[in-house]
Parts: structure tokens; sequence; C-alpha cells
């Protein structure tokens, strides 16, 4: 419905009410009371102008448009107001601000009309024209169930208001006055009962109902529904408690069943108790408990008593399953009843139960939480409790009687203020009670009356006849004989924050606030109510999230002098900050850190001051120990209680240690590193300064700090774990002479160093002076080079001088085992090698790398030179150069002849070299040499040469055989012949053979010689057939040659040529030449049986020429 409210101009009086506590001048007050009240008439008159335009909405547009206007009015009053200075104290400022959060940014109090300060309650008319008067009205599920005079049912679903479905009471029309109805929380089932005695039944989509012929001459006065009914998938009402006018309570279950047209339906339905003191049953409830769904609790209220039973019943069973599912229950509850009483009259008895949706589990369930009853002297409310309640237990707690509330009409002289309501509902805060002329709420929390309104008998057609609550769609509704009315909610829980504050009761306030600024103002008086009861603590976690200046609280924690209060206000204000929020931040972590550092400080003072104590205290004790009185009286000594304290203080230390590197970890992209490191420093925190250095990767600044303090060892663990090859390079040249072997064996375990990098780290390296054992670097470079196989020569050479200078002089093995491995390869520079072997007389390298270099002659010489013969020896065998090796094995023998070496040794060398004779050695002896110490070697000389002699005699005669042998082979190819049939046929062109010359070969093919020819050239590359085409074009010149020459004589003459012919005899050579070379091209070998007929394999049986001709092949 889209008319304008009267509800909605009561912001006009909560204005006033705010100006009441801004002015504290009488005149003022007075003056801007006038000018409300000229405002306020002008809007009750566009309300009155508005109402009495029946059937008339109004837009929302409009309403904005009209409201605008007044509001505009009343900024300017209040404007007016608020500028004028001291208008109010600041303590009165203070309140306004913790009451009222409505100030906009410029100081003024916002009356725009939103949603949330739209009141909570206003009551509309529904714009329905009844077609008789109202007997009784009900409401469930988003349904409206009337019954109007002429016992007519009206069923209106309030999603579909335009359909709506009539129904008829099976009684004489003009009979039924008045009567009770009962509408089940599905909305299905409706209830009807006359005062009578006459009961009806109406089930959803019936033309009529039906009268229930088991329950003649009962009244029914009160219905418990049953909660099972939401989850069954029939029609039934499952089972249900009725209460009557004479206190009896009947056990039944509506069912739609039988024939649809008859006029009645027989349901059973069973007495299962009655009340110890017969009255009328005003009210019954039956809840289940939320963790045992077959325990029950069942509410019976009546005009002066209110009943409890507890007990099990099974209502997942159906009612027709057994006799009975409460009669059990209900008659040993009632045996010994638990029952409140309200003395003096009965009153209305009208019970009520409230739902509140809470999450058990997976599911979400309405669990009873509030009940309301209503007296004759007040409203008895209370809180529904659930547990391990057994029978003669109470589910009600926090249960009090609440006085009805003056009615405002009352207090101007009115209408009598001691009426009694007639009907109570409840909703999630609030009690509504509804009177004969007018409805009222009343707050759960403070009991107060929040809300009033009278509906006048001549505007509603008579007095208000009840109130009914559709707890599905928490929505309410009232009647009149000829009106109904909604009772609209809006954000009932908006001032629910308020009063728990007052209360003190901060989370249950924080609960319920609607926006930031309600927020704000509870968390602020929280904060201050936690600061003036000493809670510093939690007050400063608090005031964190207010919007109190943040320079403001600071100073305040400050004066207190403990850097504790600070710490926590900090942290919580750092919490609050976003991620955009970096200066701020940054601010707050530097800020936190120096705290921190100072309490450790702190800490590290009390446990310093305690430690001397102790040692001082023990010093004390020894000196008394010959005096028992001095000990302490329990025997303890006075050095353990310090020594407790010391470790409570170590563990306070830890604590904060912890909480400073977790505080720096999450915010160390804020924290800014030089500050940082200063704070360290200044502070003397060694151990946050090297935690802070590692948290940010910054690896270099440790080692250099390690570097500072001489903690070698620790830098190379710091490089070993995190270090770079660039912090390597750099490092290593102090380290290797620190810590040579620590070094290395971290060096040997990083791959991605580049060796020649840390050579100049090497070459600072003082091994000599250090005398460590091992040279760390041979060690090293060694691992680089057969490990980790590296190429780079500088490597190679540099090792190669280590090892000079390390080799012993009479020990060459490492240097010459590298030399020999890695020689082949030229990995490392021959000619530096040999000038650094020079240089310090590794004689045996120098040799060995002259044979590298293929100065065979230069090593042997210096081998001899050094008298190292078989050193000599050895590399007079590495040339591959048979004269030179004979010429250097020549060369030991002269030097071994020049030294004078015994003839037998120098006969032995001439034996091993397998190169030399005797004859070789001889001319180097002396001329008056004896011969007898080899006349042996010279007489095995002799025979050898004898022994050659005759094998080459025999290799003659056998050459002379083969000579002849090989041309009497030649001589008989000449005369070589093939038998060939008459009929033989070319293999080519199948035509006879012997019509044209021809080629025959000895597997028996024949060819022309033209065919084989040109069969020939087409599969020879194109060389040969160049040279095929020349010898054939010879072959024909020569032939014509021969021809003009033996024509010569015939013919006379012959006429002059520039050219003279050659002879006969020399054109018959040169033809017979060209016949020979193109017989070897053509006819070399078969072309069906030969390696060119192999090599033709590939090639396809047709070729692409043929096949563009189309000729046929077969």
């Amino acid at each position: 419905m889209d008319q304008l409210k009267p509800s909605d101009f009561t912001l006009l009086q909560q204005c006033a009410e705010i100006l009441d506590l801004c002015v504290d001048s009488e005149d003022r007050r007075a003056e801007l009371v006038q000018r409300m009240e000229a405002i306020t008439q002008h809007m009750d008159y566009l309300r009155n102008t508005f109402a009495s335009l029946p059937g008339i909405s109004i837009s929302q547009k409009d309403q904005k448009k009209v409201l605008a206007e007044c509001q505009k009015e009343l900024n300017e009053k209040l404007a007016e107001f608020l500028s004028v200075p001291n208008a109010y104290s600041n303590q009165q400022q203070d309140g306004l601000a913790l009451g009222i959060n409505g100030l906009d940014a410029d100081g003024y109090i916002t009356t725009t009309l939103e949603a949330e300060d739209a009141p909570i309650f206003s009551l509309d008319t529904v714009q329905f024209q009844v077609p008789n008067k109202i007997i009784s009205l009900a409401v469930a599920n988003d349904t409206l169930v009337l019954v109007i005079e002429g016992a007519k049912i009206l069923r209106i679903k309030l999603q579909e208001a335009h359909n709506i479905i009539e129904a008829s009471v099976p009684v004489n029309p003009t009979s039924l006055r008045a009567c009770n109805v009962f509408l089940d929380p599905t909305g299905r089932h409706l209830l009807l009962s006359t005062p009578q005695g006459e009961s009806f039944y109406y089930y959803d989509g019936w033309e009529h109902a039906k009268m229930l012929s088991k329950f003649k001459n009962m009244e029914v006065t009160a219905v418990a529904w049953n909660s099972m009914a939401w989850s069954t998938a029939n029609s039934s009402s499952r089972t249900i408690l009725v209460g009557t006018h004479d206190g009896k309570l009947y056990e039944t279950e509506l069912r739609p069943s039988g024939d649809a047209k008859a006029k009645r339906i027989d349901i059973a339905v069973k007495c299962v108790a009655e009340l110890p003191v017969r009255e009328r049953v005003t009210g019954i409830a039956m809840e289940a408990f939320p963790d045992r769904r077959k325990q029950h609790v069942v509410l019976i209220a009546t005009g002066t008593r209110m009943y409890q039973v507890i007990g099990a019943a099974d209502l997942e069973t159906q009612a027709g399953d057994k006799s009975s599912v409460f009669e059990a229950m209900l008659h040993n509850g009632l045996a010994n009843p638990n029952f409140q009483e309200i003395p003096g009259m009965p009153g209305p008895g009208a019970l009520t139960v409230h739902h509140r949706e809470t999450v058990l589990g997976n599911q979400v369930q309405a669990i009873a939480t509030d009940f309301a009853w209503l007296t004759s002297m007040g409203v008895f409310f209370g809180r529904l409790t659930f547990g391990a309640q057994e029978s003669g237990d109470s589910v009600i707690e926090n249960a009090a009687l609440i006085p009805y509330p003056t009615s405002s009409n009352a207090a101007n002289g009115g209408a009598d203020g001691s009426e009694q309501p007639t009907a109570l509902s409840l909703t999630a805060f609030h009690i509504l009670l509804q009177y004969s002329d007018r409805v009222c709420a009343l707050n759960m929390l403070n009991n107060k009356l929040v809300y009033e309104e009278s509906v006048a008998p001549e505007s509603s057609g008579g007095t208000l006849q009840g109130l009914t609550v559709d707890e599905a769609k928490r929505t309410c509704w009232l009647y009149s004989p000829t009106n109904i009315y909604e009772l609209v909610v809006t954000d009932e829980d908006r001032d629910v924050w308020n009063i728990f504050l007052t209360r003190h009761q901060f989370d249950a306030a924080l609960k319920h606030c609607y926006n930031d600024a309600q927020r704000d103002t509870v968390l602020r008086a929280q904060a201050e109510h936690l600061f003036a009861t000493e809670n510093y603590m939690q007050s400063a976690e608090i005031f964190a999230h207010t919007s109190l200046s943040f320079e403001e609280v600071v100073m305040r924690f400050m004066e207190k002098k403990d850097n504790r209060m600070l710490q926590a206000y900090l942290l919580s204000k750092l919490s609050t900050l976003q991620k955009q929020d970096r200066t701020q931040t940054t601010l707050l972590v530097m800020w936190l850190i120096e705290i921190y550092l100072s309490i450790i400080g702190e800490v590290d003072a009390k446990i310093s001051s305690l430690g001397v104590s102790a040692v001082s205290s023990s010093a004390e004790q020894i000196t008394a120990v010959d005096k028992p009185e001095s000990g302490s009286p329990n025997g303890q000594s006075p050095v353990e209680p310090q020594s407790n304290a010391i470790a409570t203080f170590e563990q306070e230390k830890t604590k904060v240690q912890n909480e400073l590197y977790a505080l720096v970890e999450e915010h160390k992209n804020a924290v800014d590193p030089n500050t940082t490191y200063q704070l360290a420093e200044s502070h003397g925190r060694r151990d946050f300064w090297l935690f802070y250095a590692s948290l940010r990767g910054d690896y270099e600044r440790i080692v250099e700090y390690w570097m500072e303090k001489e903690e070698f060892l620790r830098a190379i663990e710091v490089l070993g774990h995190y270090g770079t090859p660039e912090m390597f390079y750099k490092y290593s040249p102090a380290l290797m002479n620190a810590e040579p072997v620590a070094l290395v064996d971290i060096l040997m375990r990083q791959p991605n160093l580049i060796p020649s990098k840390l050579i100049p780290a090497f070459m600072r390296y003082g091994h000599d002076t250090l005398g460590s054992g091992a040279n760390q670097a041979i060690r090293y470079l060694r691992f680089c080079i057969q490990k980790q196989v590296c190429r780079d020569p500088v490597v190679y050479n540099y090792y190669l001088t280590l090892l000079v200078k390390d080799s012993a002089s009479d020990s060459e093995s490492e240097l010459m085992s590298f030399l020999t491995t890695y020689g082949k390869d030229m990995l490392y520079d021959p000619d530096y090698a040999l000038r650094m072997c020079k240089r310090y007389g590794r004689i045996q390298s120098c040799v060995h790398l002259y044979s590298l270099l293929k100065l065979h002659e230069d090593a042997v010489e210096l081998a001899l030179k050094q008298g190292d013969i078989e050193l000599a020896q050895i590399h007079a065998e590495r040339p591959d150069d048979d004269k030179l090796c004979k010429r250097l094995w020549l060369k030991i023998a002269q030097h071994m002849i020049q030294v004078k070496e015994p003839a037998s040794e120098v006969m032995e060398l001439v034996r091993r070299s397998n190169r030399l004779g005797v004859e070789d050695i001889l001319p180097f002896f002396p001329d008056f040499t004896r011969v007898d110490d080899f006349k042996d070697d010279i007489c095995v000389a002799l025979e050898d040469y004898e022994m050659q002699i005759q094998d080459l005699r025999a290799e003659m005669d056998e050459a002379t055989r083969t000579a002849e042998a090989m041309q009497s082979d030649m001589t008989t190819l000449k005369n070589r012949f093939a038998i060939l049939s008459t009929e033989e046929t070319c293999q080519v062109c199948n035509e006879p053979l012997w019509i044209r010359q021809f080629y025959a070969f000895p597997c028996q093919h024949s060819f022309h010689s033209d065919c084989l020819t040109r069969r020939v050239v087409s599969s020879c590359n194109r060389v040969q057939r160049r040279r095929i085409q020349e010898l054939q074009t010879q072959f024909g010149e020569i032939t014509k040659q021969r021809r003009q020459l033996r024509l010569t004589p015939l013919m006379g003459k012959a006429k002059s040529s520039s050219k003279p012919l050659d002879s006969d005899e020399q054109l018959e050579q040169q033809q017979r030449r060209a016949k020979q070379q193109l017989d070897a091209l053509v006819a070399g070998e078969c072309v069906l049986c030969g390696d060119a007929m192999i090599k033709s394999i590939a090639e396809p049986f047709i070729s692409m020429d043929q096949a563009a001709n189309g000729d046929d092949l077969l």
C-alpha cells in the first residue's frame, strides 16, 4: 500500500524531544516549540487532505515530494537554532552524541524520512470492502480467513488478494453471531466453534464447512496445533490438542476425508485430561524440545492459572495408530500440577508463544523462546528455556508480571485507564496489546510503552474485536466489525541496541546495531566503561575500533605510562587499517616495533637485577652456612623465589619476542628497513636485527655483520644456506684466509658458482703462512675439474700452477697425472705449463710437455741431460715417424756410449728398441773398441741379413711365376667364344640377333649393339652419357676418315685440305682404342643381370614419359 501514513509524521515529535535535550533556555525552548507546532499543523493538514480522498493512493514519488518540502522547512528552523553559539553545554553535546546518531557532516540533525527513520509501528487500514460485518478473523501462512455474518467464510491469499474464495457454514445465517476461529499454521485447516456448542471444519478448497458430529455440545476455546504438520506430505493436521469452555482437553486429528459435498464429517476426538480447577481454557500451546523431539511441554492457560506439563509424546505417530498420544503425559502432569496462579478476578487469559528461527545442526528450526499470558493484573511474560527438564520441572525463566500501561487518553482525562486488553501477541521484541479502542506495544526489554494508537469506534464501525499474528510472515492484523487493520512493523529492533547500551550489555547491543554510527557509539561507550573500571587492555582494543581521534586515545594511554596499554591499542588499530593505508600502517608498525623493543629491554633489566640479587643472596647463604638461625623459616632457600621470578620473566620475554617477530613477519612489506635496523642497533637487540634481515632476505647484510664480528664460521653458514654467487665471490677472499676448510666445504656444495671468479680469492690464500695442512685451493679446483667437469682453461692453468708450486721435486705424481689426463684435449696451455715446470724444476713434467708439443728430440735430450735413460726411452717411442724414433734411439745409444756405459747395456738397448741394429751403433764406438762384447750380436745380425736375402729371392721367383701365368691367361682370353643359336633374338627389341652387330655375354644374354647402347644410355648418369656420345662421334669420324683414305687413289688427286689425313694404321689404332673404350662403357656388364639392374630396383616399371604417351608395355 503506497498511501501516506499518519505515522510518517511522528518524526516531528521525536525532533521536538531532541530539541529539549539541546536547549537550556526556557524562552528559547518556547520559541522553538511554537515553530514546531506550526510545522506540525501544516503537516496534519496535508495528512487530513490525503485521508479525505477515499480510494486514492499516493505514489512514492508524490510522498517524497511533500515530505521533502516539510523537511526543508524543518531543516531551516533547526539550522537557525543550532547556529547560535553556546546553545548547549559540552555535557549535553556528549549526551546527544551517545543517544542520537542523526547528525550530518555539517553538524545538523538529519530529518530525512528514510526507511530506518520511519516509525516502528504504524496502523494501516486495509482497503477492502467487507460484504457484511466481521464475526472473527484468523491469519496464517500468508492466508487470511474471515467469518462474516450470513454464515459465510471468506478465504484470501494475501499474495493474490484479488482472488477471494467464499464458502458457507451449514447453519441458519441469522443464528451465527459469534464464534471462535482457529487456523492452523499451514493455513489449510480451519476449526470454527460457536457458543452453542456446534463445531465446524473447513479445509482449503471446499465449497462449505462441515459439521463435526463428534464435537457436539463442546465449545472449543483454544487449540494447540502440531508443528509436524509442516513436514507431512499428506493433508492431515496430525495430532492436536483442543481446550474447551469447561476446562477439558481433547486430542484429535483433522483430516479432510469422506465426501467433499457432505455436510457432516466424523473425526475422532477423545478427552485426555481435565484441569484440576474447572475453568475456561483460554489458551493452549505444545512445544517440542529442540534436542529431544519426543519430549514436549504443554502450556495451558485459564483466567487465573497457567499450567506446565512436561513429558514424552510421540507426535510422529498418527493419532489413529494408538489410543492416545498425550493422555498419559497430561494425566500424570495434572495429577500433581506445576502452575502459576495470579490471584484476583479471572483475566482475559489469552496465551501466546513466540518462535525464533535457530540453526540446529544443518537445519533452521523455529524454536519457542518467549511466552505471554494476559491476566487480571497485567501481562505475565517470560522466557522458555529447553534443556534436560522432566515431568514436574519448569521451562520458564525470568518470568515477570508487567502491569498494563496507562493509556494516554486516561492521563488526559479520557476513558478509564483500568480497562484490560482483550488480546495480545508477541513480536521479536515487543508485546502487542489490543484494547477495544486502541492498540499498544510494550518493549520486552524495558517494559516501556513504545507505541499506542487509538481507533475511533465511529470510524471503525465499532470496537476492535481481535488481534492475530501470522508467525510465518511476521505480520500483525486487527479487525473491527467493518474494518481490517494491518499493524505494520518496521525494523522493530532498531532501538534495541540503545536499551542494551544503557544496561551496559555491550555485546548484545553490538549484535543489534543497524549502522556504523550506532556501532561506533556502543564501542565508545564500552571502551569508556572499561577505561573507567581500569580494565585498560580491553579498553585499548575496543578504542581502536571507534571513531575517536587517534591522538586523543594515544595521549590518554601515554598518561598511564604503560607501554603494554599503548601496544594493545596500536595493535588493534593496525588491524582496522585497509591495504591502501600504507603510510598509516608503516607508522603504526614502526611504533609498535619500538614499543616491543622497549618492553624486551625492561624485561632484560629485571632479569639482570634479579640475577645480581640471586648471586648476592647465594654468597650470603654460603657465608652463613654455620648459622642455622639465619635460614628461611620454612627451609626454602632465598635464591629459589628469585630463580622462579627469573624463569617467569624469561617466559614473558620469549612471549614478547614471538609477538614482535609475528608482527614484523605479517607486515614485512610495511616495515621501513633502515629505521628497523637503527632501532635494533639502538636497543642492542642483535637477535631481532638478524631475524629481520633474514625475513627480508637481506643475507648479505647478515654476512657483513658476522664478518665485522669476526665470527667467520657463522658467516660461512649463512652463505651456505642463502648465499648467491656474487656473495661468494665478494667474501671468499677474506674467508679463505680465515676458515679455508669450512669455506671450501661450502663451495663444493654450490653448483652454480663459476670457479674462475674464485681464483682471486685463491690467489690471496696464504697456504704457506697458515700451515693448515692440505692446500684447500687445490682441493676445490680438483673437485671442479674431476666432479663438476669444468672446461674453463683458466681454471686448468691455475690448478696446474698450484700443482707445480705445491709438488715436491722428487714427487710429481699428481702433476704428472693431471698433465697426462687432460693433455690430450689441450684443456690447459702446454706452453704456459712448460714455462712453469722449467721455472720450478719439474723435469719429468717438462719432458712430458715436450712430447706433448711434438718436441720429441728436446724431450729425449732433457731426459738424457738429467741422466734418466728410462725416461728418454719412454719418450723415444712416442713419435709416429719410424725414422724419427730410430734417430731418437740412436741418440740414446750414442749418449750411453759417450758416458761409457758397458757395451752389454748398449746392446741390451739395441735389442729393446727393435729399431736398431749392430751396424747402426758401431760407428759410435771408438776405433779401438774390442768387439768381443758384441761379437755374437754381429753374427746374429749377419744371419738375419742372409735370411732376408733368401726371402727376397723367393719373393722374386714367385712374382716371375705369377707374371707368366697372367700372360697365359691373357692369351687365352683373346680366343674365347660363345655358341649361339640361329634363332637367338635381341633381349631388348626381340628381333633376330644376326641382322645387326651384337654383343653376347657369358650369362647367355645377347643384345644388338645399338639396342644395348640405348639401354645403357637411359640408365647411366650424365657424365657417362656424355662420354658414350663422344666416343660414338669419335668412332664415326674415324670410320669416315678411313673411308676417305681408301677412296683417295680411286678418285685421283684429292682436293686440297688444310689438315692432312693420318695414315690408315694410325686411324685403325685410334678406332680400336675408341671401340675398346665404348665397349667398356656399354658392354662392361650385362644390363639384365649386372649392377645396373640391381641399382634400378627403385625405378618404376612405367616411366612418366611412357605413361604420358600411353605406350602399351604389355
